[in-house]
């Protein structure tokens, strides 16, 4: 497999997956992402070179966004003035950040979540960054679980924020893996 920049074509794919996964959560019972998340947004990312697509011959398989850290929920929610996530003594500048992972139903259970993490901490490890770093739903117990599960440690959560269980985990080289990287 392979995992190549995203490209404004590959935006309503990404888009299709957001909406199958919201639906899914919500009959787990989950309000994650529950917030619609706007195409341009997306695309924002996308056209930034953050957002990455895995692919499977001609078949896209999942997604993940990559970034600097940046409030992302000041960029698409200018109503809200949320607590910080990472505070100065956690150097954010130190970490690559992790956001907006998807994985299509047809390919939940296939392992690419973790694979996607540990070839982003290979990115951060590249970068000379000490850490990758993620923000999860607050309420999605599930979700943390799995992320301690993929080596994270749960640093703290915002409770006001309804993605701010924080979770950081060391950079370390990605070898051996299932995903190569080929940029644009």
């Amino acid at each position: 497999m392979i995992i190549t920049p995203a490209r404004l074509s590959d935006v309503d794919v990404i888009m299709s997956w957001r909406r199958e996964r919201v639906a899914w959560l919500a009959g787990q019972g989950e309000e994650q992402w529950s917030i619609p998340l706007p195409r341009s947004a997306v695309a924002s990312t996308v056209s930034a070179g953050q957002t990455w697509v895995v692919w499977d011959g001609d078949t896209p398989m999942a997604t993940i966004t990559l970034s600097a850290y940046v409030d992302v929920d000041g960029l698409w929610k200018p109503d809200r003035n949320p607590e910080a996530l990472w505070y100065p003594e956690d150097d954010p500048a130190d970490a690559l950040y992790a956001a907006k992972m998807m994985i299509p139903l047809i390919h939940s259970g296939d392992h690419l979540g973790g694979e996607m993490l540990d070839w982003a901490g290979g990115r951060a490890y590249d970068a000379g960054l000490t850490w990758l770093r993620l923000d999860a739903w607050t309420t999605n117990l599930r979700l943390h679980d799995y992320y301690r599960k993929q080596g994270f440690r749960h640093v703290r959560t915002i409770s006001s924020r309804v993605s701010g269980a924080c979770f950081e985990r060391p950079a370390q080289p990605y070898e051996n893996g299932k995903l190569k990287t080929e940029d644009a």
